[in-house]
């Protein structure tokens, strides 16, 4: 018995290194150099190549169930995001309901 609780021991302090490594310090992404806020502050940010010109795109949804659509006008290796437009579907706007 103490074999098997040593040995679940060491697999959970070795799987709890191996996650600890994978996750990054959490950081703010900047629209014209100021932390985007979406109110009441419930956004779900996702980085993704929208307009396929090759450069991550950020694409935030809204707690009103709109997604808003941040051009990347810099590189790959440094995004920069200056305004939004509402994603459009149907000629107007993309939304879901949450509630």
């Amino acid at each position: 018995m103490r074999t098997l609780t040593l040995v679940l021991a060491f697999m959970v302090a070795a799987s709890a290194n191996i996650y600890a490594q994978e996750v990054e310090k959490p950081f703010s992404i900047k629209v014209n150099g100021k932390d985007i806020h979406s109110k009441p502050n419930y956004t779900g940010p996702t980085l993704f190549d929208f307009d396929k010109d090759g450069l991550q795109d950020l694409i935030v949804g809204t707690f009103s169930g709109n997604f808003r659509f941040y051009k990347n006008k810099g590189t790959k290796s440094t995004p920069v995001f200056k305004s939004f437009e509402l994603i459009k579907a149907g000629g107007e706007d993309a939304k879901i309901r949450n509630w």
